[in-house]
């Protein structure tokens, strides 16, 4: 793992940032600009995650036998 990984929060970090955000969001006295300012913070989490979570696709496909992808049964 790089510095830059080890920097980086966990995805349950990041969607727990997320979430506050959206409780801060839906929240009416919160003015225009400070509304903005949180969804500028939420889409930086979402494209973060969005990241983590390909990167560990990536590594579930190197670790099949064939490449391929299989749903997992929970």
């Amino acid at each position: 793992m790089t510095d830059e990984e080890q920097k980086q929060p966990d995805l349950k970090e990041q969607m727990s940032a997320l979430s506050e955000i959206v409780e801060k969001l839906e929240d009416p006295e919160v003015s225009l600009e400070a509304s903005l300012a949180l969804y500028e913070q939420g889409m930086a989490l979402v494209k973060r995650a969005t990241a983590t979570l390909e990167l560990a696709e990536q590594r579930v496909a190197v670790l099949t036998s064939d490449g391929d992808l299989e749903a997992l049964d929970p």
